[in-house]
Order: structure tokens, then C-alpha cells, then sequence
């Protein structure tokens, strides 16, 4: 009996809050895109506006700029981004409801995990469709598979040192 594999038709793993979240509070303190900076890059946003805007709000920290709706309106204007970012409205929309700004990291983890899903969720498919055009050999196939897979298991967010106790 042959089977076929059928790849999901749901939605690719994200967390919209958590993404907004993290862009709220470098609004609402600059200090905030330090740390999330540390965990993540643009293209851990799930969301292209949030891209666009987390791409603005590094630029304006790698010039030691304040990041704030200004500011960020601006840096978004010149690159020709700012419709595509959502507009002011949806900058200023950012901050609404930002819980605390201590949980950025936390936020910053979530976004992470999210993003490293996706890529497995892409490079599983890469995979399936390798095997399935089995041009190369199947020891080549096989060690590009692992490779795929390895390269993401070193982009995922791992934890400082932990103590023995």
C-alpha cells in the first residue's frame, strides 16, 4: 500500500503578542532592545511589519539614537517602511498593554522558540522533498539532512550557566 506525505496546511508557528510585546517595551525603555537583541534578529519575527520595525529599532540603537515614535516614524519613513510596518497608528498601538518591561527576555524566548519551529517545520520539508527527488545519493541526502537540521539546533535560545544545586 503506497502512503503519501501530506504536509500541514496550518498556520507556521508565532506568537503575535509576544512579538508586539518585545517591540513595546524597546518603546518603552531603550534598554529593553539590549536584551532582546541578545536573543533575537529580524528574521525571528513571524510577522513582516514586525520585522520591519525591530530591523528600524536596530539601526536607531546601533547609532545611539532613543528609540521612541518619533524617532522610529522617522527611521521607517526614510527606508519607505513605514506603511508596511502598519502605519503610525499601529506604532503607536505597540504600546498598549505592555505588562512589565523586566519580561523582554522571556518575551524574547518565546519569539526565539517560535522561529526556530518554523525553520525546522522548513527544513523537515526541504528534507521530505529531497528524499522524494533522490537526485544524490542517500548518504548525501542524509548528511545534508543532518546538517539542516544541526545548523538550527545552534540558533536556538539556550540557557546561561546553571548552577550544580
Amino acid at each position: 500500500m503506497a502512503r503519501e506525505t501530506v504536509l500541514s496546511d496550518k498556520p507556521l508557528p508565532h506568537n503575535d503578542e509576544a512579538e508586539r510585546t518585545v517591540l513595546g517595551a524597546v518603546l518603552v525603555d531603550n534598554a529593553a532592545m539590549n536584551a532582546a537583541a541578545e536573543i533575537l534578529t529580524r528574521d525571528d519575527f513571524y510577522r513582516e511589519s514586525h520585522r520591519r520595525v525591530f530591523e528600524a529599532m536596530a539601526a536607531l540603537s546601533e547609532r545611539s539614537q532613543p528609540i521612541d515614535l518619533v524617532t522610529l516614524k522617522e527611521e521607517l519613513s526614510r527606508g519607505s517602511a513605514l506603511e508596511a510596518a502598519g502605519g503610525v497608528t499601529y506604532l503607536a498601538a505597540l504600546l498598549d498593554g505592555v505588562p512589565r518591561i523586566s519580561n523582554v527576555l522571556d518575551w524574547s524566548r518565546i519569539v526565539k522558540e517560535k522561529a526556530v519551529l518554523r525553520s525546522l517545520i522548513h527544513a523537515s520539508n526541504r528534507i521530505v522533498q529531497s528524499c522524494y527527488e533522490s537526485e544524490e545519493d542517500v548518504a548525501t541526502v542524509l548528511d545534508q539532512a543532518e546538517k539542516s537540521i544541526f545548523d538550527i539546533a545552534e540558533r536556538r535560545v539556550r540557557e546561561g550557566f546553571v548552577g550544580l544545586r
